[in-house]
């Protein structure tokens, strides 16, 4: 009996940690303390499967019609010299509101005419067959002073109104324009002239220079007449060239409104012929 006391000891003492321990943790008559709390944890939601999804492709876009090109308009071409007439009438017309133009270009060979004249004014000339329709109307009036000497009529100014109203209702720029348009019309006219030296842009811009050096007279205009016709008694203004006395016989008011519009044009002439 001796033999088995130690084991009999040991299973009275584990039967005794059971018991209080069970009196400890099952309640018996002892209440749980109030700072126990039972926490319920949340269940986790099952995370849904990542599916990769690929893009659809974007449909390339169509490509856009190209433009039509846009139409071509023909190249002017210039009529012949021989029937240029229609040209040049429609042109001048088309310039000017005032209904003395149409007078201006009734005749025929109108380039053939501008170019002679033209011509003829750059060398101090009056070329009157050219020029005949524009011719003034009327007989020269002078007022006699003494025997030897007479003085310009200023009613004989009156007969170039209609010239120079005529020719400032040209538009300056539109004229440019047409002389630039119809230049190998007119080179072809010069060139008939059979002229050794220089061209139509010379010629014409000499022309023009003339008449702009052309003096403005104010006041009496006396004359003498040792024969027929009547000369200016101011030796000065006799030197002048014929086609420079014909702007005097104008009178200075037409004079001055003449050369206004010749520097007019002929600045306009510079630009369209530097421009082309």
């Amino acid at each position: 009996m001796l033999s088995n006391k130690p084991m009999l000891l040991a299973i009275g003492a584990g039967l005794l940690v059971i018991l209080i321990a069970g009196t400890f943790f099952l309640g018996g008559d002892q209440e749980v303390p109030e700072t126990t709390q039972i926490v319920t944890l949340p269940i986790p939601e099952p995370t849904p499967p990542v599916v990769e999804v690929t893009p659809e492709a974007e449909p390339e876009p169509e490509p856009e019609p190209e433009p039509e090109p846009e139409p071509v308009e023909p190249a002017f071409v210039l009529p012949l010299l021989n029937d240029s007439d229609g040209l040049i009438r429609d042109g001048l017309v088309s310039l000017s509101r005032h209904e003395g133009m149409n007078q201006w270009v009734a005749v025929n060979d109108l380039i053939r005419k501008f170019v002679g004249f033209t011509n003829g004014v750059s060398e101090g000339r009056v070329v009157r067959n050219p020029v005949e329709i524009l011719a003034p109307r009327g007989a020269f009036l002078v007022s006699q002073l003494d025997e030897e000497t007479y003085a310009i009529d200023p009613r004989s100014y009156d007969r170039y109104d209609l010239f120079v109203n005529i020719f400032e209702s040209l538009d300056s720029e539109g004229t440019a324009e047409l002389y630039v348009l119809v230049l190998p019309l007119l080179d072809q006219a010069f060139s008939e002239l059979g002229l050794p030296n220089g061209s139509m842009n010379k010629t014409l811009f000499a022309a023009i220079g003339r008449l702009l050096e052309v003096p403005v007279l104010a006041g009496e205009v006396r004359l003498t007449r040792p024969v027929v016709m009547y000369e200016f008694e101011d030796e000065a203004l006799e030197r002048l060239s014929p086609a420079q006395k014909q702007v005097i016989r104008m009178g200075p008011i037409n004079t001055q409104r003449l050369q206004r519009k010749l520097s007019e044009i002929s600045r306009a002439l510079r630009v369209a012929l530097e421009t082309n």
